[in-house]
């Protein structure tokens, strides 16, 4: 008989899991690379994702910060994916959670996918 174990996501969201510091050197990330598509306000256009809001949240709604990480990484910014550093791309992370409303907490948001997956982002929290 083989043993399935499945890893659940040991911290929400809302348990803050990044700093304001953070946040703020994703900002400015986010304002040279990002928000040439995304709009400075992070609300998208036509054809590009929200990266706040309830269309933005129903998105990701259950996924993990390494699931967003990952996208992210592997796709944006759009001309050069890949172009940021790990930790640049766990900044802009933070900034996007922070906008979003979730609560900053001591310590910087991890740039490695791996612990990026123990936290679920949750639309609300507790569920």
């Amino acid at each position: 008989m083989r043993l399935i174990v499945l890893l659940v996501a040991a911290l929400s969201i809302w348990d803050g899991v990044y700093s304001e510091d953070q946040s703020k050197r994703g900002d400015r990330v986010y304002a040279d690379t990002c928000a040439n598509c995304h709009a400075p306000d992070l609300t998208g256009g036509q054809v590009v994702p929200p990266l706040t809001g309830d269309e933005f949240l129903k998105k990701w709604n259950g996924a993990t910060a390494g699931d967003l990480f990952d996208q992210v990484r592997m796709t944006m910014p759009q001309d050069n994916p890949g172009a940021l550093t790990s930790r640049q791309y766990a900044d802009v992370l933070a900034y996007i959670f922070k906008r979003n409303k979730f609560p900053a907490g001591k310590n910087d948001l991890a740039d490695d996918v791996d612990a990026l997956n123990l936290i679920r982002i949750e639309r609300r929290h507790g569920g």
